[in-house]
């Protein structure tokens, strides 16, 4: 497995002494932090004050597909119609040149609360900006809505197998459902993922050169529910 780790870039800079990045976060290799897959952009890209550095220390920038809310996941439900869509067509055609110029990509993670929020969704926006420095993220956890909870294996089983050979990242936190009855994502082993399941799934599904991107939060636990050494063991 190509195991990746997104790092804040404030607390690198916290524990280095150096400049913070001017981005939010780093997806690197494990133990190899120079090796560097993306610059994670956090907020909502539908924003209209929203601004995000071109310069950065990959050319892939990483980020949300953006919401209608006034939150950043909040309920609108303009979010998954055509107002939301249209948003986030009309966001990519503005930064299009921009990228083509710069020669960077922009990675669009989905979330259940944003515009790309579904198999389908993300599979059609990636058909109709063939050929465009757009590329997707597979964020399984993320994309379940506390409903889906009771039927969840039929969710992932459409997700790995429509999203997983196209996408550039795949992202694997878990979720858990608190008391609130809202999803929160948590570190792998400590929420409701079917471990068998997801790992039959990337064997399945996920090139092995797709880098798969965890938290640096409980490292060897989920080292551990991955089937892989813990760090403090492992060949870093």
């Amino acid at each position: 497995m190509n195991i990746h780790v997104l790092h804040d870039c404030r607390v690198l800079a916290n524990m280095t002494g150096q400049t913070p990045l001017p981005c939010d976060g780093i997806v690197s290799r494990l133990g190899q932090a120079n090796d560097i897959a993306a610059a994670w952009i956090d907020g909502n890209p539908l924003d209209e004050n929203f601004m995000a550095d071109v310069d950065q220390v990959s050319p892939r920038l990483l980020m949300y597909s953006g919401t209608l809310s006034s939150t950043l996941f909040g309920e609108d439900p303009r979010t998954w119609l055509k107002p939301g869509r249209a948003a986030l067509d009309a966001f990519t055609e503005r930064v299009l040149p921009m990228l083509q110029k710069t020669k960077r990509t922009i990675c669009f993670r989905p979330h259940a609360r944003h515009v790309l929020s579904d198999p389908q969704g993300t599979l059609k926006f990636l058909l109709d900006h063939n050929q465009q420095p757009f590329e997707i993220a597979l964020s399984p956890a993320d994309m379940i809505a506390p409903d889906m909870i009771g039927t969840i294996d039929d969710h992932l089983r459409r997700m790995f197998e429509s999203l997983a050979p196209r996408a550039a990242l795949v992202f694997l936190n878990d979720i858990r459902i608190n008391a609130q009855g809202l999803a929160r994502s948590v570190a792998l082993g400590d929420g409701v993922l079917p471990q068998e399941l997801v790992l039959s799934l990337i064997r399945e599904h996920v090139p092995s050169t797709t880098p798969l991107v965890v938290s640096p939060h409980k490292l060897d636990q989920q080292l551990k529910w991955l089937r892989l050494e813990p760090l403090h063991t492992a060949c870093t």
